[in-house]
């Protein structure tokens, strides 16, 4: 996809396994090219859990600014089982 300066690439990625859920999870690169010929490229991740009655997602959002290492996409989907275990109580 395409947004004036940026563009993006979806893509589907291994969704955790959650008893009684059906799950999915996708990734998307962008990267954006400003007027000086700069680019930046980001990530981002999300992984959603549909229950019976509600639908439980986390998204991980990469900042290409910061000057600490990127969390792993895995992270995505371990804050997933941890927010359907806790809704479950």
């Amino acid at each position: 996809m395409t947004f004036a300066h940026t563009t993006g690439a979806a893509r589907l990625i291994d969704a955790p396994g959650i008893d009684g859920a059906q799950t999915v999870a996708m990734s998307v690169d962008t990267r954006t090219v400003v007027e000086s010929g700069t680019e930046t490229d980001g990530q981002a991740s999300t992984a959603m859990a549909y229950l019976a009655d509600q639908v439980v997602f986390v998204t991980l959002v990469t900042d290409p600014g910061s000057p600490h290492p990127p969390l792993s996409s895995q992270i995505t989907g371990d804050l997933l089982v941890g927010a359907v275990s806790a809704l479950r109580g």
